[in-house]
């Protein structure tokens, strides 16, 4: 789907979420609604420019886009409205954060984005995907086996099956547990195999998604490494890959989310910059 109109509307916010607040960046396209939406799950980098960025060309596409900030309540770590890891983070402190943010409370920030996005008229509820990246891709795959929320459902390289050493209150069980409950059809990208995706993780979840007659399309890359998407990257970024992997993301969501809008709030406007 498309729009004329080359800018939109974006701004940062916080919505409840039981009993915290969560951070979000929001991407609004200058589109009459209810529009379709998506919810996008960050990778460990947090709301950082590349995902803002991420969130803007699908919004320039039609969609009304809200990414939830998983490290909302991680103290110490805030720059620019937000509280993701900071641009002189490491890698490795990425991951160590990554590793401490809960999937229970990461699900319920998806959870609770979807209710503000339906509730302040932002997106047609019947009409809303999860698309997650990395950290996220894994979040999306959580999420979709958690709720019947979503429309449909996209996990770029997500974690599939925990070590037993990473299992614990707050990863208690592994994403993959979660695939035999998806409701919505699925899409996945996996690059090459590396210490937390083996080829044996990516392959056990297409027999879980075949044996269970999912809608499903897997599509892998053997010669590029995970994190392929993220051209602020450069070490992992692969461009031919990205373009057909976002290709293959909108046709996919367009498919999808083409059904007729049900019934939803009336449009509010941003009260953010335009882009």
């Amino acid at each position: 789907m498309s729009t004329s109109q080359n800018y939109v509307d974006v701004t940062f916010l916080r919505y409840r979420t039981g009993h915290k607040e969560t951070n979000a960046f929001l991407a609004v396209p200058n589109f009459p609604g209810p529009l379709p939406g998506i919810i996008i799950a960050h990778d460990i980098f947090g709301l950082d420019d590349h995902i803002q960025d991420v969130a803007i060309r699908f919004a320039k596409l039609g969609y009304s886009v809200l990414v939830p900030d998983f490290y909302s309540n991680k103290s110490g770590m805030g720059e620019r409205g937000h509280n993701g890891p900071g641009p002189t983070t490491t890698y490795e402190q990425r991951r160590d954060i990554r590793r401490k943010t809960s999937d229970l409370i990461a699900v319920s920030d998806i959870t609770r984005g979807f209710e503000y996005v339906t509730r302040e008229g932002y997106a047609d509820p019947g009409r809303i995907a999860i698309v997650g990246f990395g950290f996220g891709g894994t979040i999306a795959t959580l999420a979709a086996g958690q709720t019947s929320n979503f429309a449909a459902a996209v996990n770029f390289y997500g974690d599939l099956i925990y070590s037993k050493y990473l299992i614990n209150r707050v990863k208690p069980e592994s994403p993959i547990n979660y695939v035999p409950f998806i409701q919505a059809p699925y899409l996945a990208f996996y690059g090459a195999p590396e210490e937390d995706i083996s080829l044996q993780d990516v392959r056990a979840l297409e027999n879980e998604l075949r044996s269970r007659n999912k809608i499903y399309q897997l599509k892998t890359y053997p010669n590029v490494p995970n994190g392929f998407f993220n051209d602020s990257r450069p070490t992992v970024y692969n461009a031919a890959a990205a373009k057909e992997a976002f290709e293959i993301t909108t046709t996919f969501l367009s498919r999808n989310l083409k059904s007729a809008a049900t019934a939803a709030p009336k449009f509010r406007a941003t009260s953010g910059s335009r882009i």
